[in-house]
């Protein structure tokens, strides 16, 4: 196989690998911002 085919698709499975990532964290971002805030009481019980 041309070494220049190979490097091809492993650049293009690269960019499908990082364009997926990115679509998950941008349908993710409630989550990730309940898990950080899950840790810290809630203002009226920490007055």
């Amino acid at each position: 196989m041309n070494l220049h085919l190979l490097a091809g698709v492993a650049v293009l499975l690269i960019l499908v690998g990082v364009s997926a990532y990115r679509e998950a964290l941008r349908n993710e971002p409630i989550r990730r911002a309940r898990t950080r805030s899950a840790a810290l009481p809630p203002a009226d019980e920490a007055e």
